[in-house]
């Protein structure tokens, strides 16, 4: 005879949407989760630090990627927008192309991707709390 268990999904405390895949990502000593909606590539890249650099740029599959703060791309709160953080960055996200011109920031780490719900403003994956960040509408070229 089956025993019926519950899975973990159904398990989990209710909230509004359904689920969606999320990485984590760290910057300036923060958790931030993205929706690998927002994302068209993630790639560990060998500039360690580009805080002194006018221009950075990565390539990734033969095309050029424009790369600009965290902050540039996700709608971040006030108190994380610090500049000049000697943190190293080791990973690079290249954002879904909404400009003619592909764009990209750099971050610290990256976590995931994870399954979580919607329409929260923290998500939880492996024990940390990840605060959710969206594109944000002021870009650059």
């Amino acid at each position: 005879m089956l025993e019926n268990i519950p899975s973990d999904l159904e398990n989990r405390p209710l909230s509004s949407g359904p689920l969606f895949q999320w990485l984590g990502v760290q910057w300036q000593g923060s958790n931030y989760a993205i929706s690998l909606n927002s994302i068209s590539a993630v790639f560990k890249t060998s500039l360690s630090n580009s805080s002194n650099i006018d221009l950075d740029v990565a390539v990734h599959d033969g095309c050029v990627i424009f790369m600009t703060a965290f902050s540039e791309c996700f709608a971040t709160s006030s108190k994380h927008n610090a500049q000049g953080s000697d943190e190293s960055t080791q990973w690079a996200l290249v954002l879904h192309p909404a400009m003619p011109a592909i764009m990209g920031c750099r971050v610290q780490s990256v976590v995931g991707p994870f399954w979580a719900k919607s329409g929260l403003a923290s998500l939880d994956h492996d024990g940390q709390s990840w605060t959710v960040v969206h594109r944000s509408g002021v870009m650059h070229a």
